[in-house]
């Protein structure tokens, strides 16, 4: 373990050791939860990872996580709140590694209608499931397989609210230096909330010291006990995210993949909730974000893998050459992350029904564009204290569509929850 790892764990263990003794205090809660989970990954033997390893061995790493174990502390005494994760885990290798880190750490104060808060929070904002183009302050990652609290960041908020509206301003990351990460940027961002009749309605607001600015604006209907109709649309004048450069040529000394500003970039998404009174659930939602790559882009991409596979095979090259050729295949993989969605339209289902103490789901995110998929099944059991969840997830479609391409193929996990 490193020293910068040592130093992390040593200063959030401090802070897990003080939320018990603020939570002595008077008027103080004191809670938590430890998780035990087993997960098992199965390779994408065609993805372009797998390939670039078998190219040159040990590019990739063969391990997979395999067993974590984690504690979780949560405390609030006199407008100080703290939440702090301890995390150990084994992978198929042997090899164990422990790891911590503050999930919030913040302190609030008010008087009447209006509320401050000041340290590491977490501020989630939007009206959606599967998407969330307006989540410009907490910028969670969507439909994990394995759900878990949030990480906040640092601000500085203030807010206004009355019985129908609210107001909100934060300061994001404040101080921090401008950097190709939106997710870390210095930002100032805000919220305007109103409820009328049977309808929430949001604007957003945001500039990045990077990004500069943006604007969204979200609706919410409730149209009857059953349906529930949501919507939200944003603009962004500028987006930074990872681009091909402009060289065409098929090896490259380093990765092609590089940050790139796009201008005038909109993401939407149109939803509907349906719940029957048997407590089976329908979601549906289609979104598109037009900060992912395009359809040429991802073209392109799909042409030079083929490109740097024939390459490899057509001709028997010296060591050194394949080694070339598998790293920039590896290299490929860094287009799977250039933005939140890999492709910018997609369609969401999911079905869930709460009976008792279980709850089983089953969704589905399809690409229409090349008709990738990623099917996700799920099923949980809620006690008063302990809740075991075990879910399956299988990427697949057309060989060309890039969810069939991504390095893992399948995943499932069992997990066990005890709350204190």
């Amino acid at each position: 373990m490193s020293d910068l790892t040592h130093h992390a764990l040593g200063s959030v263990l401090a802070v897990l050791f003080c939320i018990p003794a603020v939570a002595m205090a008077e008027e103080a809660d004191f809670g938590g939860q430890v998780r035990g989970l087993v997960n098992s990954t199965s390779s994408n033997s065609s993805s372009q990872l797998a390939i670039a390893n078998q190219l040159a061995p040990g590019l990739a790493s063969s391990y997979t996580q395999l067993a974590v174990m984690e504690t979780e502390l949560r405390a609030n005494a006199k407008g100080i709140n703290a939440v702090a994760t301890v995390q150990g885990q084994l992978n198929d290798g042997g090899r164990t590694q422990a790891t911590a880190w503050l999930n919030e750490l913040y302190g609030s104060m008010g008087d009447g209608a209006w509320q401050f808060s000041a340290g590491k929070k977490t501020i989630a904002w939007d009206v959606g499931y599967g998407f969330r183009p307006n989540d410009v302050v907490a910028q969670e990652k969507r439909r994990s397989l394995i759900s878990n609290t949030v990480i906040g960041k640092p601000l500085l908020s203030a807010e206004y609210f009355d019985a129908h509206t609210s107001v909100s301003a934060v300061w994001v990351n404040p101080g921090h230096i401008a950097t190709t990460d939106v997710a870390d940027e210095q930002a100032l961002a805000a919220r305007l909330y109103h409820h009328v009749g049977g309808v929430d309605l949001h604007g957003f607001a945001r500039y990045g010291q990077k990004n500069g600015g943006s604007v969204g604006a979200a609706a919410s209907w409730v149209a009857t006990d059953e349906m529930e109709v949501h919507v939200s649309l944003r603009y962004m004048r500028h987006n930074n995210g990872l681009r091909m450069n402009a060289d065409s040529s098929l090896l490259q000394s380093n990765t092609p993949w590089q940050n790139s500003t796009q201008d005038n970039a909109v993401q939407a998404m149109l939803g509907a909730n349906y719940t029957t009174a048997s407590q089976h659930s329908f979601f549906l939602e289609a979104w598109w974000d037009g900060t992912a790559l395009s359809g040429r882009e991802w073209q392109d991409w799909n042409t030079r893998n083929q490109a740097l596979q024939s390459s490899a095979t057509s001709v028997t090259y010296l060591p050194p050459i394949r080694q070339v050729i598998g790293y920039n295949l590896a290299w490929q993989n860094q287009a799977l992350s250039a933005s939140g969605n890999i492709r910018r339209k997609n369609v969401f289902a999911r079905w869930s029904w709460q009976e008792n103490n279980w709850q089983p789901s089953m969704d589905i995110l399809w690409t229409p564009e090349d008709h990738g998929r990623i099917i996700t099944a799920a099923l949980g059991w809620q006690g008063d204290r302990i809740s075991i969840n075990t879910g399956l997830r299988l990427y697949g479609g057309p060989a060309r569509a890039i969810l069939a391409q991504l390095p893992d193929s399948r995943m499932a996990y069992v997990s066990a929850t005890w709350a204190f």
